[in-house]
């Protein structure tokens, strides 16, 4: 996948850091369904791009009404691609207004990067990586 198309605001991530778990068995679920996996994540890495753009710009008004529902959107975005650890973590602080520091922030936005970088990288048996 081009890189290049998601026009992320932040640098890439190299894949010799630590990796964020995932459940690739999501994405097989996906492709199974009918679900074309290369515009599926295609879209979804834009999207998080955006979200983690916005987080970013958010984690310094700590106290905005829109944090919590960011998070939460988060949340759900990367239970879409089996990554329950990071789903739980973003959960757990759209509803914890104490796990909501600004380096707690950029670790979450840290590991959605991270996770981002890892969907780019690899291949999958139901996707066309030719593009």
């Amino acid at each position: 996948m081009d890189k290049t198309n998601f026009n992320c605001a932040f640098e890439p991530v190299e894949l010799s850091e630590p990796t964020e778990p995932f459940d690739p068995g999501y994405l097989d679920s996906l492709a199974d369904e009918g679900i074309d996996l290369d515009a599926f994540l295609n879209g979804w890495c834009r999207a998080m791009c955006d979200d983690l753009g916005r987080l970013s710009d958010l984690r310094c008004q700590l106290e905005s009404a829109h944090l919590p529902a960011l998070l939460h959107r988060v949340s759900g975005a990367v239970g879409l691609v089996g990554a329950q650890h990071l789903m739980h973590a973003l959960r757990h602080a759209s509803t914890t207004p104490s796990e909501r520091s600004a380096g707690s922030i950029d670790a979450l936005v840290a590991r959605g990067r991270t996770l981002i970088a890892q969907l780019e990288a690899a291949s999958y048996p139901h996707r066309n990586t030719s593009s």
